[in-house]
């Protein structure tokens, strides 16, 4: 009979115990307040096809990346692209790629950018460019990517660009 009795004492305890957490969340768990967050928007564009920098040492914007997106107030933008980069064989032969925002290269300490170089032999490497940014202006705006290099070969293909806006 003692067996029992410890059991339903141990019985007790338990639910007494799960009574005071189911309270406590109740009472005094704080929830989540802005349900309003999370991704808003998405755009997103693709090109296959190859994007040389030639003419050297000029600043190429590539229009067909470029996305007409929206921010509205309280919104921030998320900036993602992918592509493949291909540097040729020679004495410090290299792209350097960048976002631009507006018609304004993003470059510079602030900003992500990629560069890649050899000193030799050709590089053929996947590219990866994210950016997240809360002080874009509410209202229209758009994007795309700019390359710049030393070769009229060096080139970047099969290019993605996505744009989300959201609330963080």
């Amino acid at each position: 009979m003692a067996k029992s009795s410890g059991l339903a004492v141990l019985a007790l305890l338990i639910a007494i115990g799960a009574l005071g957490l189911g309270l406590y969340q109740i009472f005094f768990a704080v929830a989540p307040t802005d349900e309003g967050s999370g991704i808003k928007n998405t755009w997103y564009k693709f090109d296959y096809s190859s994007k040389k920098t030639n003419p050297i040492s000029t600043t190429i914007k590539i229009d067909t990346l470029t996305i007409d997106f929206t921010v509205s107030s309280g919104e921030s933008v998320y900036f993602h692209f992918n592509t493949k980069a291909a540097v040729q064989a020679g004495t410090n032969s290299y792209i350097q790629l960048n976002f631009v925002l507006d018609g304004d290269v993003l470059s510079g300490p602030t900003y992500p950018w990629w560069s890649i170089h050899t000193m030799g032999d050709r590089i053929d490497v996947p590219v990866s460019l994210q950016m997240s940014l809360d002080t874009v202006s509410a209202g229209a705006h758009n994007v795309t990517i700019s390359i710049f290099g030393s070769d009229i070969n060096n080139e970047i293909f099969s290019s993605t660009l996505l744009v989300q806006t959201f609330v963080p």
